[in-house]
């Protein structure tokens, strides 16, 4: 676990100080539906994967902000430094993460179901205000399917996103703020485009920045092009670089299989906002090769760690393997 970590608190500590002297909007943002089969199948020790995947993602990438989509486990503790507000709709879960260094909740708050009848497919809605003052609304999101057609007219008509739409514009009256960022399980097929969902669904203003749309969902279907479901949006920043995790093998654990029934896992996506005139400067280049070099540091740590875990548990299997194999022969002797 990372908050047990002796030296965790006080990298993050750096990288919070760093982040902080930048004064700039969140930068980091991450979005991850492991699915539920991962939890309520759990073959492979899925579970305990993914939570000690999601904490070396959280640390490594000094996240400022991030939504993990279906993480069924009321036992779980994030890492020293982050923390997170839950929606709940039926079984469904969301998880908006926070980085504590840097932002604290203040002001409006919405969870709600996107689907009412029966109520499911959460969504959390926040208020953020930052070290340097700065405030923007998050929303982490798991959003209903629709039905599938190339036809956009359909996509509107069954992509049921009028209950986040209507909460995004009561927060936005009552807060007064404008800068938004979406972190979603969008199931929207890939002709279905950012800016369609950003403006014609949700009817949010300003520039928008977003992922690239990338093949996340999912492993039963193998991954295929049109199911780009996984996606970061925001109206401020000048650029955004993405990335989809676990795009070549995927580890053994994320397989769950039952009968004919395969889990459908996503692949993680991160993303990085920039701001152009903020980090073209000297001190904001040499800030932001500080904090990469201490994100490497932690990222190796916790490699190291998860790998000696690992070995100490097949060191234990072979002792105690050993220890009952002597026994048998002390008996038949």
């Amino acid at each position: 676990m990372v908050s047990s970590w002796p030296n965790a608190s006080c990298l993050l500590g750096l990288a919070g100080a760093g982040a902080t002297a930048m004064e700039v909007a969140p930068q980091n943002l991450f979005v991850w539906n492991p699915h539920w089969q991962c939890f309520v199948w759990n073959q492979n020790d899925c579970a305990e994967n993914v939570e000690e995947a999601l904490n070396m993602f959280l640390v490594a990438f000094d996240v400022d902000l991030a939504a993990v989509i279906e993480l069924d486990d009321a036992s779980y503790q994030s890492p020293s430094g982050w923390d997170f507000i839950v929606g709940k709709c039926g079984h469904d879960l969301v998880h908006l993460f926070y980085n504590t260094l840097r932002w604290t909740p203040s002001g409006p708050q919405s969870i709600g179901c996107m689907q009412t009848d029966p109520g499911d497919r959460p969504f959390v809605i926040q208020q953020f205000v930052g070290t340097s003052g700065d405030k923007v609304i998050a929303v982490a999101a798991h959003f209903p399917h629709p039905t599938f057609s190339t036809e956009v007219s359909v996509y509107v008509q069954t992509a049921q996103t009028e209950h986040l739409r209507t909460a995004l514009e009561a927060v936005r009256r009552e807060s007064g703020i404008d800068k938004v960022v979406l972190m979603a399980d969008t199931n929207a097929w890939s002709w279905i485009s950012n800016e369609f969902i950003w403006r014609q669904q949700l009817g949010l203003p300003g520039s928008l920045v977003s992922t690239r749309l990338m093949q996340t969902c999912c492993l039963d279907a193998d991954f295929p092009p049109a199911f780009t479901f996984d996606r970061i949006m925001a109206n401020f920043g000048d650029d955004i670089q993405s990335t989809a995790l676990y795009m070549g093998d995927l580890p053994n654990w994320t397989h769950q299989v039952k009968g004919t029934k395969i889990g459908a896992f996503h692949r993680p996506v991160f993303a990085r906002l920039e701001r152009r005139a903020l980090e073209s400067s000297p001190s904001g280049v040499w800030i932001a090769m500080i904090l990469l070099l201490i994100s490497t540091i932690i990222l190796a740590v916790i490699l190291l760690a998860v790998v000696l875990k690992k070995v100490c548990k097949r060191v234990e299997y072979l002792d105690s393997s050993t220890s009952s194999s002597g026994e048998e022969d002390e008996h038949s002797s």
